[in-house]
């Protein structure tokens, strides 16, 4: 009789020791699973914003983006400047980028 409340007691204290186990790992894969959908979302923002710095460099500017000419003025020394200016705009995916390229 004594040897049967001994199991029970030791089939409790392991299936705890079991359960401990299992909500430790459920906890792990979960954070893995969290931080790789984060990663993948930051690296295609990361892969967006590229892929705008190579179209502004190789000055490949296709219907994303929108262009104005526009006259900027500097003030340097007290005297007035007026230059001529093209302003490329890139206003999408929440992303808003400008440069300004001087006209020829």
């Amino acid at each position: 009789m004594q040897k049967q409340q001994n199991l029970v007691k030791n089939k409790k204290a392991f299936t705890l020791f079991e359960t401990l186990i299992s909500l430790t790992i459920l906890a792990i894969v979960i954070s893995l699973v969290y931080k790789l959908s984060f990663y993948n979302s930051y690296k295609k923002k990361f892969e967006k914003l590229e892929n705008i710095q190579n179209l502004f460099i190789l000055k490949n500017y296709s219907n994303s983006f929108s262009k104005k000419d526009e006259t900027l003025r500097i003030i340097q020394d007290k005297t007035v400047k007026s230059i001529n200016v093209k302003k490329i705009l890139y206003n999408k995916d929440n992303i808003s980028v400008y440069k300004y390229e001087l006209q020829k």
